[in-house]
């Protein structure tokens, strides 16, 4: 059988990013999974997986007796990720050194090649792992190649493998699989202790205060530049921009909300370095009167006298 990737799901804020390949719910259609042990070699590991409450559990038990490996893989899928930078999951561990495993129609020698890119987990905590597609190592039965590369463009396959040269039992939950794009969701965080964030939400690029406060910026951009400017633009017709990256419908969305602006007029607030708000207006204040705040600040004291 063969597995189209799902459509990007449109309430996903961040849709835009990330493309789920699984996530393991009831209502969303997904690969089928099959178990490979090492006993196809002779082997004495045991491992097998199942679906429970929105989650893929894995688990059995390693034995490096004889090979030392267990595994689940999908049924042939057929995926284009060549717009994508990696693979992304989300697990729940137990501290032991897992493999993700693609495959594609390379070959080496005419013999079928895997990828594979070992991660770290957390013991009996959830987190993300994100894995770029340029980790993936071509494989032949366990031995590294050098060559030919991964094709994101050109995935038939996907797994999740133990291989880490230790005895014992081995559980992992996977929640969900997505690849992530290149450049992440846009969020505020990202400017945290490096820059001040001057954000202005407006109708359209034709709103009145906008204009005054974009001239005003313009007459004095050493003054902007030497404070750690960065100017963020929302709009509700035209295009978002923070700085020089334009801003999708739903991450400018997403920002409007979380400083608690709403859609339809303007609005301005000026962020600090640790992350809140130091200004709040619903007008175009003068960038004379930004800056004298901004000079009263502890840390840009600081910065000023070299400290």
């Amino acid at each position: 059988m063969t597995f189209s990737a799902p459509p990007l799901d449109a309430a996903d804020t961040h849709a835009e990013a990330k493309l789920t390949l699984a996530d393991f719910t009831l209502d969303r259609a997904g690969p089928d999974w099959y178990v490979v042990n090492d006993n196809v070699m002779g082997g004495r590991s045991e491992g097998d997986f199942a679906v429970e409450q929105g989650e893929l559990r894995f688990a059995g038990r390693t034995n490096t007796n004889g090979g030392g490996f267990s595994s689940i893989r999908t049924r042939p899928v057929k995926l284009d990720l060549s717009d994508y930078a990696g693979i992304q999951l989300r697990v729940k561990g137990d501290g032991r050194r897992y493999t993700w495993r693609l495959t594609t129609d390379a070959r080496w020698r005419g013999r079928e090649i895997s990828y594979w890119a070992d991660f770290d987990t957390q013991d009996n905590a959830w987190s993300t792992v994100d894995i770029p597609f340029s980790r993936f190592i071509p494989q032949y039965r366990g031995t590294p190649l050098n060559g030919p590369e991964l094709a994101p463009g050109q995935i038939t396959g996907m797994g999740l493998m133990i291989y880490d040269k230790r005895d014992g039992p081995f559980e992992l939950r996977l929640a969900s699989v997505h690849a992530y794009s290149a450049q992440a969701s846009f969020a505020l965080e990202q400017y945290r202790w490096k820059n001040r964030v001057l954000v202005v939400s407006a109708p359209d690029r034709n709103d009145t205060n906008l204009i005054k406060l974009q001239n005003d910026i313009a007459s004095m951009p050493e003054e902007f530049a030497d404070r750690d400017m960065v100017l963020v633009t929302l709009l509700d017709s035209g295009t978002s921009a923070a700085g020089n990256r334009k801003l999708t419908a739903a991450e400018a969305a997403e920002t409007r909300a979380a400083l608690g602006i709403q859609s339809g007029s303007f609005a301005l607030r000026l962020i600090g370095k640790d992350g809140s708000v130091k200004l709040s207006s619903e007008s175009a204040t003068p960038m004379t009167e930004i800056h004298a705040l901004i000079d009263t600040m502890p840390m840009r004291r600081s910065e000023k006298s070299g400290q």
